[in-house]
């Protein structure tokens, strides 16, 4: 991965609904839009154009089954390193200091 893409994939990650789908995606796996919305309290359409630009950067991945498009992360090992730094980092600010 070269610091072009490096920088494209921070550049996608900066909205904060987006990354709330790529942390969302990576707990549960895959899921439709529809178990998203109700996760993120967003609107269809809003949550559609942030899955299309994680899409477009190749970040998620679809897969449909009859009338239903299923999201995933991509297999992508510099993302899931990224994503279990931001979870270790948002666990410890959660966390009660002693």
């Amino acid at each position: 991965m070269d610091l072009r893409t490096v920088v494209e994939l921070f550049k996608v990650l900066s909205h904060p609904t987006r990354l709330r789908i790529v942390l969302f995606l990576k707990e549960h796996g895959q899921l439709c839009v529809c178990e998203l919305m109700s996760h993120l309290n967003t609107t269809q359409p809003n949550l559609s154009q942030h899955l299309a630009v994680l899409r477009l950067n190749g970040l998620v991945e679809t897969h449909k089954t009859k009338n239903m498009i299923y999201y995933r992360l991509a297999e992508n090992e510099f993302l899931l390193h990224l994503l279990n730094n931001v979870e270790s980092f948002l666990t410890k600010e959660m966390t009660p200091s002693e």
